[in-house]
């Protein structure tokens, strides 16, 4: 069993786990918002090693450049520690204008998806704080996507610059009933907006990715946000849940 501690820092979330790269899977996990960073992030690693013997390496993923500099030094007790970049020799190329400015979480879903579903272009859905829509072609070629404010971020944008539209959390609409159109008070008028408009996005996105792509691709998904807006979106097609996609790719990454 070949063991990579796997750390994904997000916008809002850090997520770590021990990955096992034979079986792409994760062995353990833990999760904490990134205002805790500075009081979970060591123990956390502490308490993993401890348990999880003979880790290969540790990899880190990041769109928040300050923590991943941290991070990197408090894994100085593994024989290799890797911040994830775009460079020459992965096994997925990138057709990308500029591959320093690729979120190495799209770079991650890429080559997890590479590594599992060998030669199949797919279509990544990673919602979070912010959602990405990228296609990997023949599994093999990252050619980028589109990017949109995840629910979370659109509610807080709609609270913060309006005078009177309340703050609401689309996570506690989930489900089935998530919304409904007309919606009878400005809470779930908001609520409605937030869920069927980034459901309607996100199938916009992907269809135009299948069309410009190839309609015979598969649709993986993945994202702590994918489970609030799973239930609206209706692409016609079977989409796959991949709850670890990032953290599987970040340990794949050499």
């Amino acid at each position: 069993m070949n063991k990579v501690l796997s750390i994904d820092i997000g916008s809002t979330r850090t997520h770590i786990a021990v990955v096992d790269t034979d079986r792409r899977q994760c062995i353990v996990r833990s999760a904490f918002d990134n205002t805790e960073f500075n009081g979970r992030f060591l123990s956390s690693i502490k308490s993993i090693s401890s348990k999880h013997k003979q880790i290969d390496r540790a990899n880190i993923t990041s769109c928040v450049k300050v923590l991943a500099v941290q991070a990197k030094e408090m894994c100085g007790g593994f024989d290799g520690v890797n911040i994830i970049k775009a460079h020459g020799g992965l096994p997925v190329s990138i057709e990308y204008e500029k591959p320093h400015t690729l979120g190495t979480d799209r770079l991650c879903n890429a080559l997890a998806c590479a590594a599992m579903f060998e030669g199949k272009s797919c279509v990544i859905i990673d919602s979070g704080t912010a959602i990405t829509v990228d296609y990997l072609r023949g599994g093999k070629v990252f050619c980028g996507g589109a990017i949109l404010p995840g629910c979370a971020m659109q509610a807080r944008a709609l609270h913060l610059h309006t005078d009177s539209l309340p703050s609401v959390d689309p996570r506690d609409n989930g489900g089935d009933d998530a919304a409904a159109i007309p919606a009878a008070s400005t809470e779930s008028c908001v609520n409605a907006g937030i869920l069927f408009g980034t459901a309607g996005a996100v199938e916009r996105c992907v269809g135009e990715s299948l069309r410009g792509g190839g309609d015979d691709a598969l649709v993986i998904a993945t994202g702590g946000g994918w489970e609030i807006i799973r239930p609206l979106v209706d692409i016609g097609r079977n989409i796959e849940t991949i709850e670890d996609l990032t953290l599987i790719g970040a340990a794949i990454y050499k």
